[in-house]
């Protein structure tokens, strides 16, 4: 005969599995309505805002206008040939002093005042006369490197005209008030150009300033270079074209050091800087002011920055890496 404690162990074992399934089959609340238990939020650390130091360069930044010149070292000046004194025919009435010998492959090329220049008179009755070298026995335009040579026109005309493009008129505009054709006014604004960008290399140069100020400006101006459009094409294209006014100036004596027309990079900002340390005086190392475009910083540090060895942090391992900084005597600033 079954004892009943068999049964009561049964009858338990029923209740604990119907309880499991009814726990499992049973819907079970969502976690949203769930209280949950609040988590301690930890402060967030604050943000320093003291000025970090700055580390320095671990290599030099490349500037091309450095590296042309290292590949074709400057030589130096060759003493001038001896001055040539005539002793045939009549005094000279004509002074040639100012005049010199434009070819290249001539001794005496390129030297003022030594008698090797003479007048010519002037050729089929033009308004300008005709020079001769007596030692390489050529003849040349006394208007040679100006931006009147070779040009068929009086010289009050040609200036009135740059400077009606000087004063912001456009090209097809001056054409219609001289009475020429647009291209003939595209000429006369390229040679004067170059003339004015040789005359200020030739003459800015040794300058001591206390400031520079170093600022791009984004301007719509031509984006004609020779050779590589036709004269149609050009002015076409003169019109309306986006480029970036590059220019550095002492605010002090609002001297004009430098000015380029380019896109905005790092390489832009290196030929900048590269012509203001060109047309500076040695040692001379104002202080800079920019409209905080981070390239200019790396620009100035090419050219004025020096190596600085750091100093070490742990009694082994390998040394710290040089790195560029501004020299003692350098200082840069943001606007």
């Amino acid at each position: 005969m079954v004892s009943h404690l068999v049964f009561y162990q049964l009858g338990l074992i029923a209740l604990v599995w119907v309880f499991l399934m009814l726990s499992w089959l049973w819907p079970s609340e969502p976690a949203a309505a769930r209280p949950m238990t609040p988590k301690l939020l930890m402060p967030r650390g604050k943000r320093s805002q003291k000025p970090q130091p700055f580390q320095g360069l671990t290599r030099k930044p490349c500037c091309a206008a450095c590296e042309q010149a290292i590949e074709a070292p400057r030589l130096p000046p060759s003493p001038p040939p001896p001055p040539i004194a005539s002793t045939r025919g009549r005094r000279r009435h004509i002074d040639t002093s100012q005049h010199f010998c434009p070819d290249l492959d001539c001794r005496y090329g390129g030297w003022l005042g030594l008698g090797n220049i003479t007048s010519n008179g002037h050729p089929s009755s033009g308004p300008w006369r005709q020079l001769y070298c007596s030692k390489c026995r050529g003849y040349f335009l006394e208007t040679h490197g100006t931006p009147l040579h070779r040009k068929r026109v009086s010289s009050d005309m040609l200036v009135w005209a740059v400077g009606a493009l000087a004063e912001g008129l456009g090209i097809r505009a001056v054409a219609r008030v001289f009475e020429v054709d647009p291209n003939t006014v595209l000429h006369w604004l390229v040679a004067a150009a170059d003339h004015l960008t040789a005359f200020s290399q030739y003459f800015l140069h040794d300058v001591r300033v206390t400031q520079v100020q170093l600022d791009e400006l984004y301007a719509l101006l031509c984006a004609v270079k020779d050779g590589e459009v036709s004269e149609a094409e050009a002015l076409r294209r003169l019109s309306r074209s986006p480029h970036w006014v590059w220019a550095a100036i002492d605010p002090v004596s609002k001297l004009l050091l430098t000015i380029e027309v380019g896109e905005r990079t790092q390489a832009m900002a290196q030929r900048v800087v590269h012509q203001v340390a060109q047309a500076l005086a040695p040692g001379c190392v104002p202080l800079f002011l920019t409209d905080g475009f981070k390239e200019y910083a790396t620009a100035l540090l090419t050219h004025f920055g020096h190596w600085v060895q750091p100093p070490r942090r742990q009694a082994t391992g390998p040394a710290p890496k040089p790195r560029g900084c501004p020299g003692r005597s350098s200082s840069m600033r943001r606007w």
